[in-house]
């Protein structure tokens, strides 16, 4: 089969690898569609994310779906031919995080396109069945490669307890923050605000029904927050950016008693007032990927609680995956959400 290998830093290159070979409970996925994340971007430019290193070939991609092309024995919710989203982690079943519900944290997970863990960008992929979501039949493909990113938001607003009720800043408006926008939507926020550097996302968020949107670039973003809640700050501050000031920013953002979700990854430490967070009695919670989410992500997109399809901004043939690679770095025509059709 063809699939894109990352050699190191910059060198990617299509190439001929042997189709995975699937288990009595796998499913061979023949992929369709499958999109460009932020770590894809990491792995591609620095060869690294944190103590994960490019250290031998690596194909990436994870938000992904396509058509079930074989199925093992012991398979039966699926059938050849039908089409399925991936929920690309793949656990033990057995530790203590993994019977109490909380799988993401399981220490032996296998995640696609995550060194030594081979990824989506292939013609073909193999996922445990249990890891594998028919997509309802008003979905399309494209839209089921969304689902994962969707369900990093759907995550930020589980793990931060959003309601109706609630007011939430969004701090960085790439796809994962414009992904909590929708999810904190879907669960009934109606006051929200939204912080970036680059003007055109914050269109999307405007367009997608923030409240109120404050370019961090040129604004002081506590002061106008503040002055947009009466000086008390958000029940919900959702970090999404990575930015060391944004995650500064959210502490003089939360209001007292409230929260804080940190989604985006630093790529260096941050010092962290401890003193606010005891003076104001702030939760500080931490999201890794997602757990228990997909069905609902899944639904909210199916029912038109959410919409995905506006974020889809750009659609590249696979032979082309580097110039969709380096359109999402050089911010060529304004990207969103750029998926490699395969």
């Amino acid at each position: 089969m063809k699939s894109a290998v990352l050699h190191k830093a910059g060198d990617l290159r299509i190439e001929e690898v042997d189709v995975p070979k699937i288990g009595p409970n796998d499913v061979l996925i023949k992929m369709r569609c499958v999109g460009i994340c932020g770590s894809d971007i990491h792995y591609y430019l620095e060869g690294r994310i944190g103590s994960f290193i490019v250290d031998k070939p690596l194909i990436l991609g994870h938000e992904c779906s396509g058509e079930v092309a074989e199925v093992g024995r012991n398979v039966t919710r699926v059938k050849v031919g039908q089409r399925i989203i991936i929920e690309p982690g793949f656990t033990c079943g057995r530790c203590s995080y993994c019977r109490s519900g909380r799988y993401n944290l399981c220490k032996d997970v296998l995640f696609y396109g995550t060194p030594p863990v081979h990824g989506a960008f292939a013609e073909y992929a193999y996922a445990p069945e249990t890891n594998v979501y028919l997509m309802p039949g008003n979905m399309s493909l494209e839209e089921g490669a969304m689902i994962e990113p969707l369900a990093v938001g759907m995550m930020a607003a589980k793990r931060g307890r959003v309601s109706v009720n609630d007011s939430v800043a969004i701090l960085g408006a790439g796809p994962i923050g414009q992904m909590a926008l929708q999810a904190v939507k879907a669960y009934g926020v109606i006051e929200t605000y939204v912080t970036d550097v680059v003007d055109y996302r914050l269109e999307y968020a405007k367009k997608a029904g923030a409240k109120a949107v404050v370019n961090a670039a040129k604004e002081d973003v506590v002061g106008k927050i503040l002055e947009l809640t009466d000086n008390e700050g958000v029940d919900v501050v959702i970090e999404a950016s990575g930015a060391v000031s944004a995650v500064k920013q959210t502490l003089d953002i939360a209001k007292r008693g409230g929260r804080i979700v940190q989604v985006g990854w630093p790529m260096t430490e941050v010092p962290f007032p401890i003193a606010k967070i005891i003076g104001n009695e702030l939760e500080v919670l931490g999201v890794h990927r997602y757990a228990n989410v997909y069905p609902t992500a899944i639904k909210a997109v199916s029912t038109g609680k959410v919409d995905v399809k506006p974020f889809i901004t750009h659609r590249f043939p696979f032979e082309k995956i580097t110039e969709a690679f380096e359109t999402q770095i050089k911010k060529t025509g304004n990207p969103m959400k750029i998926i490699v059709k395969i």
